[in-house]
C-alpha cells in the first residue's frame, strides 16, 4: 500500500532519495513508496520526539504548541529537524528492503559456480545500523543539548554576594 495523495512531507522525498543513494534512473524506489517511509517515519517520530510534529489522517503535520521552535511557520518542519525525518525514513526503507532480501541472502555453491550474497546483507545491515546511530545521536543533541549546561551563579565557588561564603 502506497500513499497516493501529496502531503506535507514531499518536500523530503528527494533529499531521502539521494540519502538512499537512488540518484538514477530507473529508480530503485517509487515516490509513493518514500512517501510512505516518510509518514511512517513522523508517526515514528513522534514518541521518540515527544510529539514535536503531529500528522493527522489527511497527512497534515502540525507542530506541538507546547515544543520551543527557533523557526516561525511556513515551513511547518524546521530546517534543523529534517535530517531526524531523513534518518527514519531511510531507516524504515532499508528495514523493509533488509525483510524483504532476507530470502534471498544465501551462499551455494556447485562444482563449477559458486554464489553468494551474504556480503551484501551484511552492508545493508551495517548501513541500517549506522542510520539508528546517527538518529539515535541526533534526537540526543536535539532534545537534549541544552540540559547540559550549568546554572548561572551555582557555578563552583559558590556566589559570595547570595550568603554563602
Amino acid at each position: 500500500m502506497a500513499i497516493l495523495v501529496a502531503t506535507d512531507l514531499d518536500f523530503l522525498i528527494d533529499d531521502l532519495r539521494f540519502y538512499l543513494g537512488d540518484v538514477t534512473l530507473p529508480y530503485r524506489y517509487a515516490n509513493t513508496h518514500l512517501r510512505h517511509g516518510l509518514v511512517m517515519a513522523c508517526k515514528a517520530l513522534m514518541k521518540k520526539w515527544r510529539n514535536r510534529y503531529s500528522i493527522n489522517a489527511s497527512y497534515v503535520i502540525s507542530r506541538s504548541p507546547t515544543a520551543e521552535f527557533y523557526e516561525l511557520t511556513p515551513p511547518i518542519i524546521e530546517r534543523a529537524d529534517e535530517t531526524a525525518f531523513i534518518l527514519q525514513g531511510s531507516i524504515i526503507i532499508k528495514t523493509a528492503a533488509l525483510q524483504d532480501t532476507s530470502w534471498d541472502i544465501a551462499s551455494w555453491r556447485d562444482d563449477e559456480v559458486a554464489y553468494s550474497n551474504i556480503a551484501g546483507g551484511a552492508a545493508l545491515k551495517q548501513s541500517l545500523n549506522n542510520d539508528i546511530a546517527a538518529l539515535a545521536e541526533f534526537l540526543r543533541r536535539r532534545l537534549f543539548g541544552s540540559s547540559r549546561q550549568g546554572l548561572p551563579g551555582f557555578k563552583l565557588p559558590l556566589n559570595i554576594r547570595e550568603g554563602y561564603k
